[in-house]
């Protein structure tokens, strides 16, 4: 008997020890798990540029000293334009979505590229994400050609948190999220049921908190086949949403949707109606 206690005693020493690697390993690597930096040289984004004549590139030095950089698009219309804010998913360099400009011919579309994608510099972080956030939006609403009263932010998968963020602490029109999730503590603890997630993570997205201060309308465009961000961590989002709320399901994953045609043209008539 007592071998046979000592022997488990022995087996939950390491059990247990193996445990607290995994839970080691899952905290001081969980940037690296989370964010997957794009970055690009001066000679591709001036290749990106030949290839999208009507957009430019912006620059802006955040509080800190980086730099921050979006693609913003050109206008040479004179009256104030609605602002189209787009923030990105975790491993997306934003410039392919000068392609959905098709979709707002009389906004200026601003594609933001985190710190450590395309040009920005510096190691991205949820607290640099949403001071940058910030940033950007009270800088391009000073501008002349801006209508303050008129901004859309658009976020995707990770960005829907830097998006809802932004919507909670600025005035914006409406809100569009592309596969949201109510917190990344949430989504992680479902794919790690045994970790304590909430005493690890460093970067809690907690969307659902922001939601409660939103009030204006939100479209939430959810893949019924995602299998990153199940399309239920949506719907408990948008349960915490103060305005109105609009879904799109589509047959599409967590990466296909973007490129669904279907949820560009109901954000088009989302935009137009609010």
């Amino acid at each position: 008997m007592a071998l046979l206690l000592k022997t488990l005693s022995y087996l939950f020493v390491f059990i247990f020890g193996i445990y607290l690697i995994i839970c080691a390993y899952l905290y001081f690597n969980q940037d690296e798990i989370l964010f997957y930096p794009q970055p690009i040289s001066k000679k591709n984004v001036a290749g990106i540029l030949q290839n999208y004549p009507s957009f430019d590139t912006l620059g802006l030095k955040m509080k800190d000293g980086n730099i921050v950089y979006s693609y913003i698009s050109k206008d040479t219309i004179k009256s104030k334009r609605p602002i189209v804010l787009y923030f990105g998913g975790n491993a997306e360099e934003v410039s392919h979505l000068a392609n959905y400009k098709k979709y707002f011919p009389d906004a200026i579309m601003v594609l933001v590229n985190y710190r450590g994608y395309g040009l920005s510099q510096g190691k991205p972080a949820e607290q640099t994400m949403f001071s940058d956030a910030l940033e950007v939006y009270d800088n391009l609403v000073t501008k002349s050609k801006v209508d303050a009263n008129n901004i859309t932010v658009i976020g995707r998968s990770i960005g829907t948190g830097v998006a809802t963020y932004l919507s909670s602490q600025r005035r914006v029109k409406s809100t569009v999220l592309f596969t949201p999730y109510e917190s990344m503590i949430d989504v992680a603890q479902e794919k790690y049921s045994f970790i304590p997630i909430q005493l690890i993570i460093k970067h809690p997205f907690n969307s659902k908190e922001f939601a409660k201060q939103v009030s204006t309308p939100v479209l939430a465009l959810i893949a019924k086949n995602d299998n990153v961000i199940p399309p239920k961590h949506a719907y408990n989002l948008l349960k915490q949403w103060k305005g109105k709320t609009n879904t799109l399901e589509l047959d599409e994953d967590h990466i296909s949707i973007i490129n669904n045609e279907e949820a560009w043209l109901r954000i088009e008539k989302f935009v137009i109606e609010k």
